[in-house]
């Protein structure tokens, strides 16, 4: 091959690699410019970097001195770290979080940043009186709203409130009619995909060996 033409291969794949380097790194960036929660000790913005493992989950914080704080007493930050679950669509609210009944989308409310459901305009009432406060009315208590889940075991795809059966003594949420029955059919073959039942497996497990 002539050098000139050596020459001119050379540079556009040099153009090529870099404008792929630049676009690899411009998705990274636009990924993590996506990725907004807040720390529940400070308030600050979270970083991805920053955070301790929580029901399967994870919290994220500002910095590595947050989670110090949020260790020392985990119960003070329990709503906010279920707010931030939510905001970081970790779990999935499948009930009104004040009556337990299902969510009217008619009334919905932003909690700090969160949209949140109600099954009526007095729950939806209750809580836009609290104000600020509003987090603790709606997130302190989780199993009253909301699931750890967010994908049916079966499928893989997104649940549904109303798609729901009971299994050990939890909801179990799925994304259709259909998939219940293949999940009660083999329940064992599924549970592994089901974050409260793993959840609450564990717990036994703990207990067992302590006793």
């Amino acid at each position: 091959m002539p050098i000139r033409l050596l020459t001119i291969a050379c540079a556009t794949f040099a153009l090529g690699f870099c404008a792929s380097v630049q676009s690899a790194d411009r998705d990274d960036k636009e990924t993590e410019e996506k990725f907004e929660a807040k720390c529940i000790v400070s308030g600050a913005p979270a970083k991805k970097a920053s955070s301790v493992a929580y029901r399967g989950k994870k919290l994220y914080f500002c910095c590595n001195n947050c989670p110090k704080a949020y260790k020392s007493n985990p119960k003070k930050y329990l709503a906010k770290a279920n707010h931030q679950l939510l905001s970081t669509k970790q779990i999935t609210q499948v009930a009104c979080p004040i009556a337990g009944k299902p969510v009217n989308e008619e009334e919905t409310l932003k909690i700090d940043g969160v949209k949140v459901g109600f099954c009526c305009g007095n729950c939806k009432g209750k809580a836009e009186k609290e104000g600020a406060k509003a987090v603790d009315l709606v997130f302190a208590k989780f199993d009253k709203g909301f699931t750890l889940q967010t994908k049916c075991p079966v499928s893989g795809k997104p649940i549904k409130a109303d798609q729901v059966v009971k299994h050990d003594g939890l909801n179990v949420y799925f994304c259709c009619p259909g998939c219940p029955g293949a999940f009660e059919k083999a329940p064992a073959k599924f549970a592994g995909k089901v974050p409260q039942l793993v959840e609450k497996k564990k717990k036994e497990t703990k207990k067992e060996k302590r006793s």
